[in-house]
This record gives C-alpha cells, structure tokens and sequence, in this order.
C-alpha cells in the first residue's frame, strides 16, 4: 500500500470523505463508490471521463478514486497532462517511446488530468494520441477535461485524429459532467478563514491518514 501510494503520484489530501457532493449534485456518491471497487471496469480497459470549468472538483474526485483503488490493491498513476506528454515526447527523442509506453502498462489506472491544456502541436498531440492508443481496451484512463469534445479540436490539429481519439476514450467509458461554481476556490477561502499553510505536492499515507504498517508486518 505504502509503495504503491508513493508511486502514484496523487493529490495531497483528496479524499472521497473530504469531496463535498452536495457541491456536485450531478455526481452520485453511490455510483462513485461502485466505481471504486474497480472491478469489471479496470479488468476489462474501460475509461472514466470527468468534464466541467475549472475549479469544479474534477481533479480531487480523481485523485480521491485513485486513492480508494490503492487501498484495494489496484496500481494507480496520477499526471498532469502536460507533464506527462512532454516526457514521452523526450522518450520519442531518444528511440524510446515504445518502452515507455510500456512502462505505463503495470499501471490498471492511468489518471491524465487537465487534457485539455495540452499545446496544440503535432509532436505533443502525436504522442498522446499514441497513449490513448496504447492503452485502449487494454489499460485504463480517467481523463479530466474543461472542454467538451466539441471543443477538443483545440488539442489535435488533425480533425481525424480528434474523431479517432475521442472515440477510441468513450467506446467503453463512464462520463460525469461536473458544471458547478469554482470548487477550487472555495477551499481556498476556507484554507485563508482557517490559516492553512502551503500543502503539500503528493499525497503520502502520513496525509491521507493510511496507518504505517508495524515493524513485523510484510510490506505491501
């Protein structure tokens, strides 16, 4: 558990106990939870896909699946975009890309957070299409996205390759649509009100509130 929190990569203190659905009425608690036994989904490569403006809570759900899945024992890997594609590009640099493709396969969930902002370029957009690709009906996404997909032709200068990859990421997906106010910012009024320091920039068992395993238990 603690190996594979550490390697996920999630958000500090995102928890589905601290993720406010009365803020989210379109988002029910109940399905959320069935999701998060991560069986016939995770075994059989389907996607989840969270739309809706920034702020709205799409990255704390997210990551709060993520964690729940940890804790049964499934492998979880949370990235920015962005970031992510930027290291397959240098992977794709060095003759590489095929093996890191790879490397992302002992992952049963891949969440790829904020897929919108990635650069309209062809090298970006050719290498993440090439993840989609990879991964599909094999390996699963959870994609969060301000943009519906009648805008996603901001991401893929290629119409074609706009229609390829939206429809190889719902063929087998779950979408929530999350159109709410700013939830960003109002933990951050909260966090001001009660004089929260910086957080942190990964989620450990110490925030998360996972107990340490005892000295003369197996590692997990």
């Amino acid at each position: 558990m603690e190996r594979h929190l550490g390697e996920a990569k999630l958000l500090p203190g995102k928890t589905l106990e601290n993720f406010d659905f009365e803020a989210v009425p379109m988002i029910s608690k109940a399905q959320v939870s069935a999701l998060c036994a991560g069986d016939g989904w995770l075994e059989n490569g389907a996607n989840l896909i969270l739309f809706g403006p920034p702020g709205g809570g799409k990255s704390h759900l997210g990551s709060a699946i993520g964690l729940t899945l940890i804790e049964k024992g499934w492998r979880v890997l949370f990235a920015r975009t962005s970031d992510l594609v930027q290291k397959l590009q240098v992977a794709r640099r060095e003759l590489a890309l095929e093996a890191a493709l790879a490397s992302l396969e002992r992952f049963d969930l891949l969440i790829l957070d904020d897929i919108t902002y990635v650069t309209k370029d062809q090298a970006e957009t050719s290498v993440l299409f090439e993840l989609i690709s990879a991964r599909y009906e094999r390996r699963s996404m959870l994609i969060t996205a301000n943009q519906p997909f009648g805008e996603w032709g901001k991401i893929f200068p290629d119409p074609a390759m706009t229609l390829a990859a939206v429809d190889r990421l719902v063929h087998h997906a779950t979408i929530f649509e999350m159109n709410v106010e700013s939830y960003r910012r109002r933990a951050a009024l909260e966090r001001k009100q009660h004089g929260a320091g910086r957080p942190a920039t990964y989620a450990t068992p110490k925030n998360v509130g996972v107990p340490a395993p005892r000295d003369n238990q197996p590692e997990t």
